[in-house]
């Protein structure tokens, strides 16, 4: 798989975004990657072309066995919008949400190919989320910066135009009766979304309306994303010698969804988990009998 690049979408972040930091407090020091596994593995290393291959080959053994799942590239979107969230959502809560099986909803070893199939996925997804972590905390002022977070994607519309005839059949074939290629990284803004729907009560807007509307804001880029891209391709994102897929359209809003993560994740990072109302407690009047049973009245006893 190819990193894409696009020098086509928003390079600069959008100049009214309100400083998180300063509406609502410092951000969170402690926001450490949400794994259950100790991997004993360089987490510090960029997953290479093979080992995303690697990763291919893992989900692709996962779907056959499991009729079905996801993608690489929905999970990059997922594993974006875990990072973006402002709960640390631990490993063994979300990763049986997205690769458990239907049927009996377990996660672990058995559903891989063998153990050792199933600790290398978890090292890939441990260095990746490094990655990734790493690069939406940089502090980039273009998407065109070497730091700046670069999902790992697929132009799939690109790939079917590259195929002959006969391997264009069978692959729309394999699609089943929808017959709907996705559209640039539709599928990494729909992984994202899944996060949001799974946890809808961790999305919640702040009080602080202005950080609300931001967010709102960068959701809303983020769904559109997500949903098909209609317009007629003008370009190619990951292939200048390629024929045009990709709308200028949607390069420009997945540029803003980009920019969106940053936004989302700056605010997750600022506002910390969400803290539940505490109920308080009605108390007795001054004159009735005091609740530890003494028998003397409140006023007299634990209201004094």
């Amino acid at each position: 798989m190819n990193t894409p690049r696009p020098t086509e979408a928003p390079l600069a972040p959008a100049a009214n975004a309100p400083d998180a930091a300063a509406a609502d407090g410092q951000p969170a020091t402690d926001w450490a990657p949400a794994h259950a596994s100790d991997t004993n593995s360089d987490t510090k290393t960029d997953l290479s072309p093979q080992d995303l291959d690697e990763l291919d080959d893992i989900l692709a053994h996962l779907s056959q066995r499991n009729d079905g799942g996801p993608s690489w590239e929905f999970l990059e979107g997922y594993m974006a919008g875990l990072l973006c969230c402002r709960r640390r959502i631990e490993a063994d809560e979300y990763l049986p949400a997205v690769l458990a099986d239907p049927d009996s909803g377990y996660f672990g070893p058995k559903l891989f190919q063998s153990p050792a199939q199933h600790q290398r996925f978890l090292q890939l997804w441990q260095r990746r989320w490094e990655q990734v972590q790493a690069a939406l905390d940089a502090p980039v002022d273009a998407l065109d910066d070497p730091l700046a977070y670069a999902p790992e994607l697929i132009d799939l519309r690109a790939v079917v135009q590259s195929l002959s005839p006969e391997e264009r059949a069978e692959f729309c074939a394999d699609l089943g009766e929808e017959q709907h290629i996705p559209a640039f990284a539709q599928l990494w803004a729909m992984g994202f979304m899944a996060v949001v729907q799974t946890w809808p009560e961790e999305w919640q807007p702040p009080r602080d309306r202005e950080l609300a509307e931001w967010m709102e804001e960068a959701l809303d880029c983020i769904e559109a994303l997500s949903g098909d891209d209609l317009d007629p391709p003008t370009l190619s994102p990951l292939d200048d010698n390629a024929p045009p897929s990709v709308s200028q359209q949607r390069m420009n809003a997945y540029g803003a969804a980009l920019w969106a993560a940053y936004d989302l994740r700056e605010i997750a990072l600022t506002l910390g988990p969400r803290v539940s109302p505490q109920r308080k407690t009605e108390q007795p009047g001054r004159n009735d009998p005091c609740h530890c049973g003494s028998g003397k009245k409140f006023k007299k006893c634990h209201g004094a």
